[in-house]
């Protein structure tokens, strides 16, 4: 799906005329036109002025070798701040093709992305049952939701958790489908945290907007769950 609504390839769109969910699916895309401008800006704006600024102090450092050591840092900063721009650029926009369903999206997004970085060398990651999603006939507004709160429940185990194994599972059957997102970090606080977490939050919006269920479960030591559901 595009930002101004267009279907995405693989992925069921919205029934025509009016129903009781249209306010929250307009929300949804408007939301996803919003990061799409911000990565736009981001691709547009910001990444030429860091090329920029790469270039240049590249040619300061073969024209005065003596500045060579004095450069390295200001190098080292503006190489980073080009793939954190380039990382909220990825994140911000939706992928090309969800043909394959939001769980094998999410999958090549964070393991060429979010699970490449430092921060997630000593995390084991587990993919239960992809394949089966990826025949599954989504909803387009559910595939948006379940990429979105996939992404966003794996960044917070990368930053937060200081897990050493992580699980995302599919599960499908008479009654419905689930998808969990298991790890065995350090876990939290579900009453306090919750009422002040944009992420959770926000993950719970998109759940409700695309009717589905999402359910986040964590104690302090004992890791964290986060459930996706649908009722059949």
């Amino acid at each position: 799906m595009t930002p101004a609504g267009d279907s995405t390839p693989g992925v069921s769109a919205d029934p025509p005329g009016p129903s009781p969910n249209a306010s929250k699916s307009q929300w949804m895309r408007l939301l996803e036109a919003e990061r799409q401008s911000i990565a736009g800006d981001i691709h547009d704006e910001l990444l030429p002025y860091l090329f920029a600024a790469a270039g240049s102090l590249a040619s300061l450092q073969r024209q005065n070798p003596d500045l060579k050591a004095a450069l390295e840092q200001p190098v080292q900063w503006v190489d980073q701040a080009r793939e954190i721009a380039r990382q909220i650029m990825n994140g911000a926009a939706l992928p090309r093709d969800l043909s394959a369903g939001p769980l094998m999206a999410a999958k090549e997004f964070l393991e060429s992305v979010v699970l490449r970085g430092d921060d997630a060398q000593e995390l084991s990651v587990e993919w239960k049952q992809l394949d089966e999603s990826a025949s599954f006939a989504w909803d387009e507004m559910q595939a948006i939701a379940v990429y979105r709160i996939i992404c966003e429940a794996v960044r917070n185990v990368v930053r937060h958790a200081r897990a050493n194994e992580l699980v995302v599972a599919w599960e499908t059957g008479p009654s419905g489908w689930t998808v969990s997102i298991q790890d065995d970090g350090e876990g939290f606080d579900s009453e306090t945290v919750s009422e002040t977490s944009q992420g959770i939050t926000l993950m719970r919006q998109r759940a409700d907007a695309a009717g589905l269920h999402c359910q986040i479960v964590g104690a302090k030591d004992s890791g964290t769950q986060v459930t996706v559901s649908r009722s059949a």
